[in-house]
């Protein structure tokens, strides 16, 4: 089952502050945009009624004359650009503009005003706003319309509506850029911790966060540098206590084994239930003296304060040498023509055990080796060990590398003991080098163990 796609920290919180400040800034832009259009609106209603009432009064002065010439009273009206006046007498009709007839006044507004009341609307005139005014004239018998084209008003209110919304987009930006430099320091601190956390697990041990000023983050600083030092001390503790006990050990191995060389010069005397006891015994031996050298190895690789000794490693000439000097027969070696002046930054004793180890793995526990390679992987170089068994059980394959990890996995790949050490070893060498170890089904069957080490140079 996959995982749902989660967005880091910083990421998430820079997205609620822009989207925060989305909202609040699209709120303010239209309550100001709302309010800005209807005190306008309310503006341009009354100073065009004025101009109405102001026009209307002159009409019905001029009409009260003894031959009124209204075609005339048009032409007279003190009116401002883009105002067109009707005049209504009698059921006859005069405008100022040819384009503005008593067809185009709306029954709802004509009508009203012909029958004696006072109206004032907004309706559409050649495709752009205007104002209509009505008032009506009984003393002269007549009426008096205004039309007041609006177009200069719905322009503001557009140059009004764009500005706000670059208002309102620049504080979202603003509010995403706040957001991600909030994130960035509250998250500083736990950056800190992961860094220092990862350098702690390729045992660096000497890593410490700095004392921290803020009291609230202080107590997570102090607890942190009281856990690694509880840490240390507790795997330098047991990394003593596994050498010295290896140490103890090596005596009594020791007499042991000289011992059992002496029986085995003897071996003839035996008789054939002595000489198969001999033998039990001296496999015993063995494979005690192989556990006793995996935990002086393991104690060295747990030890904090292990020096580090890095050099430059021909990983192809390490390979060769290797397979040269052990006894595992003709095997076949495929190794990548571009590889073959890779080096790899760090400790051959350390890298040559690894590979012998999982050499000797594939010998005794897989059915002996198929294929020993070493590939490009991308800013890597891959050592690959395949061998020729049953492969690893998938509930094996996450535990394979845990030490003393052996139970099922060792039943059914050999009647071999080994001390469960080995694979353990080898991880823990890989992981000294930055790099990492994994096993995998071959194609054709068996197992493929997979060592990936960064590359420090290659032509």
């Amino acid at each position: 089952m996959r995982r749902p796609l989660r967005l880091r920290l910083s990421v998430r919180l820079a997205v609620t502050f822009g989207v925060g400040a989305l909202l609040v800034s699209a709120l303010l832009a239209s309550s100001a945009y709302l309010l800005s259009r209807r005190y306008l609106a309310q503006e341009q209603e009354h100073a065009t009624l004025r101009q109405a009432y102001f026009n209307a009064a002159v009409v019905r002065t001029g009409m009260q004359a003894q031959t009124p010439d209204v075609p005339g009273l048009l032409d007279l009206l003190p009116s401002g650009i883009g105002t067109n006046a009707l005049i209504e007498q009698s059921g006859r009709w005069y405008s100022t503009s040819l384009t503005v007839s008593r067809d185009g006044l709306p029954l709802s507004v004509k009508r009203p005003v012909l029958n004696g009341a006072v109206v004032q609307a907004w309706i559409r005139s050649n495709g752009a706003p205007a104002l209509l005014e009505g008032i009506p004239l009984p003393s002269v018998d007549g009426a008096y319309f205004q039309i007041t084209d609006e177009a200069a008003l719905a322009r503001t209110l557009s140059v009004l509506r764009a500005v706000l919304a670059a208002a309102a987009g620049a504080a979202s930006l603003a509010g995403a850029l706040v957001g991600w430099w909030a994130s960035r320091r509250l998250t500083a601190p736990l950056r800190s911790v992961a860094a220092a956390a990862e350098r702690i697990a390729v045992g660096d041990f000497q890593t410490s966060l700095p004392p921290e000023a803020d009291a609230e983050l202080g107590g997570l600083v102090d607890s942190f540098n009281t856990m690694v030092d509880a840490l240390k001390e507790r795997i330098e503790r047991d990394a003593r206590f596994a050498g010295d006990v290896s140490h103890e050990l090596r005596s009594p191995l020791t007499t042991l084994s000289t011992a059992l060389s002496v029986l085995q010069g003897r071996r003839n005397e035996l008789s054939p239930r002595g000489a198969d006891a001999l033998d039990l015994l001296s496999g015993e031996v063995l494979r005690f003296q192989r556990l006793v050298e995996d935990l002086l190895e393991i104690s060295r690789a747990d030890e904090p304060g292990a020096p580090v000794d890095r050099e430059p490693i021909r990983i192809c000439e390490l390979v060769l040498q290797v397979l040269a000097e052990g006894q595992y027969g003709e095997v076949t070696t495929d190794i990548d023509s571009r590889l073959l002046d890779a080096t790899v930054d760090g400790d051959k004793r350390r890298l040559e055990q690894a590979l012998r180890n999982l050499l000797d793995n594939a010998q005794r526990h897989g059915g002996g080796i198929v294929r020993v390679a070493v590939e490009p992987q991308e800013g890597a170089v891959a050592l690959v060990v395949d061998d020729m068994g049953p492969g690893v059980p998938p509930a094996d394959v996450d535990r394979i590398f845990d030490r003393f990890a052996r139970g099922r996995l060792s039943r059914r790949r050999g009647s071999q003991g080994g001390t469960g050490l080995g694979l353990a070893i080898v991880r823990e060498h890989v992981r000294w080098h930055g790099g990492h170890v994994t096993v995998r089904s071959r194609p054709g069957g068996g197992a493929r163990f997979i060592i990936e080490l960064p590359a420090s140079g290659a032509e």
